[in-house]
């Protein structure tokens, strides 16, 4: 049986390249901290649809490597997403302090929650971060910034890929959460690429 007629598999598969396309695709030119911080929200993203991939194409023995990176992309990505949208919206440069501090706190949070196995709290950690850079958009829109409405665009189907589960649509919430992910994915590289357009 062909693996990628598993529509886990293709999701994990359509999530896991997009999310690698939109980096390089509309990063290139970013900051190089930016950039890192960034690639780290994309990176952990991609590194969990990848091992979801693997898992559903019946590779053993990674339900361990899977809640390490999910957590990571809960507590790492989300807060690398909240300072780089910071960055993006409010056109800052991010210095070495701002830079630092995103990954020390990340990397902490990510630490506490795999040592004392409490993944639920990644959860909280990750709806509190969309709701941040819900507001930093809403200050962009206040400015008129094209960028922020993608941005805001982009976070609101990522709390609803959240609640997958919950929406009326044939399809597994699996892949409603992946395909939603990669909408969302798309937004945010829209959003780097209209940075200096302002709307009206």
């Amino acid at each position: 049986m062909n693996i990628f007629l598993n529509p886990h598999v293709f999701s994990n598969l359509v999530l896991a390249i997009t999310s690698l396309f939109v980096f390089f695709r509309y990063f290139r030119l970013q900051p190089v901290l930016i950039r890192w911080l960034w690639g780290i929200f994309f990176g952990s993203i991609s590194l969990v649809a990848f091992t979801d991939l693997l898992f559903y194409a019946g590779v053993d023995g990674l339900e361990m490597a899977h809640e390490i990176l999910e957590a990571g992309e809960m507590t790492l990505g989300a807060l690398c997403l909240v300072t780089a949208s910071w960055c993006l919206i409010m056109r800052y440069e991010s210095g070495s302090l701002l830079f630092y501090s995103t990954v020390g706190l990340g990397a902490l949070l990510f630490y506490c929650i795999t040592w004392f196995r409490v993944e639920y709290v990644g959860l909280i950690i990750k709806a509190f971060c969309i709701l941040v850079t819900l507001l930093i958009s809403c200050v962009g829109l206040a400015n008129r910034q094209k960028s922020a409405l993608w941005t805001l665009f982009s976070m609101m189907l990522l709390a609803l890929s959240t609640k997958s589960g919950k929406l009326p649509l044939p399809m597994d919430p699996v892949d409603i959460n992946h395909y939603m992910m990669v909408l969302s994915i798309i937004c945010v590289g829209k959003a780097v690429r209209d940075q200096y357009k302002i709307l009206f």
